[in-house]
């Protein structure tokens, strides 16, 4: 597996960049790609940026963000792919099909259950959020931050780490953070836009979603319900659901929080949490998908949402019985 420093000799050889990153993105998503594209350019490449839905109005704030295209607006050549934050490549859906057969693919994320997919693989489960990574490579390849560069970046750094709440914030984010601090970023800007800021729809949706918050007999597993008719009601995308799985965490006693939401593709999306010691990218890797110990999430085709619940909670609860 490569270093931060391989990654920057690695990028250094190539003139023209294609940068992916997941569907429903989030701040490290959205932070880490335009971060990187920025500094790419700085060194004189060209640079596509693209993901899955496009940016979510929450992070439409960031500086280059509607620079960011849908898949099906990818043009132009490019000799290397950069995916980031994302753990396998079903994930940039729509993307991983444009990419031409020996394409280099650079490979940078954060989740321990990455799959290695890469040509190159920097993969840190060590890290916070991609962004630290992300601003590691931009160091080890001397190119300045400057204010757009560390406002992307620390919006990447925060956002992944709860604003500095999380288990994963280490004293490398805090000093990350900081740096960024010093080169532009406005923390309360961000902050602000990303957890302040919701459409009257958003609002109202959520509070329809709260009426499905269910816990089980135990107290120990609690879940809430996102149904595709209700997007179209109150004139929402799928993007400003993201943060909803926190609410079931929330409650007292609760170990493992879910949000089984359904897409407009007939999928249904599942969000996972945990407080304690269960491991929701275990759970999530049962499904094809992956993530963190405390936060990971997956996708599964062909099922209800009725189905994809009770398929979710019976092997939530067998993995509960062998933890015993």
């Amino acid at each position: 597996m490569e270093s931060h420093q391989d990654i920057a000799r690695i990028l250094l050889r190539y003139r023209a960049f294609l940068i992916a990153t997941h569907v429903l993105p989030d701040g490290d998503a959205i932070g880490s790609t335009l971060g990187l594209g920025f500094g790419l350019q700085k060194m004189g490449k060209r640079v596509i940026m693209s993901c899955p839905g496009g940016v979510p109005d929450s992070l439409a704030f960031l500086p280059g963000s509607n620079r960011i295209v849908a898949p099906d607006h990818i043009s132009g050549e490019f000799d290397a792919v950069v995916v980031i934050d994302s753990s396998d490549l079903d994930r940039i859906e729509g993307i991983a099909g444009k990419i031409p057969p020996g394409t280099p693919v650079i490979n940078i994320d954060h989740h321990v259950t990455n799959r290695m997919f890469g040509t190159y693989n920097y993969v840190d489960p060590g890290a916070a959020a991609a962004g630290e990574q992300v601003y590691r490579i931009l160091v080890a390849m001397q190119v300045p931050v400057d204010r757009d560069m560390a406002m992307c970046l620390f919006t990447a750094v925060g956002t992944d780490s709860g604003f500095f709440r999380f288990s994963n914030t280490s004293p490398t984010t805090l000093r990350i953070a900081a740096r960024l601090v010093e080169k532009g970023a406005e923390p309360f800007r961000v902050s602000e836009q990303v957890y302040e800021t919701k459409t009257l729809g958003s609002l109202k949706l959520l509070g329809r979603v709260l009426d499905t918050l269910h816990v089980d007999e135990s107290g120990k597993v609690a879940w809430l319900e996102v149904r595709r008719e209700w997007l179209s009601e109150f004139g929402v995308d799928e993007g400003q659901t993201e943060g909803f799985v926190n609410y079931p965490r929330m409650v007292k006693g609760v170990e493992v929080a879910l949000l089984f939401r359904e897409s407009a593709e007939g999928k249904v999306r599942v969000g996972m949490r945990s407080r304690g010691d269960f491991d929701v990218s275990a759970l999530a890797e049962a499904f094809n998908g992956g993530g963190h110990s405390r936060a990971a999430g997956c996708s599964m085709d062909a099922l209800s949402l009725e189905d994809a619940r009770r398929a979710v909670l019976q092997k939530v609860y067998e993995m509960m019985a062998r933890a015993r």
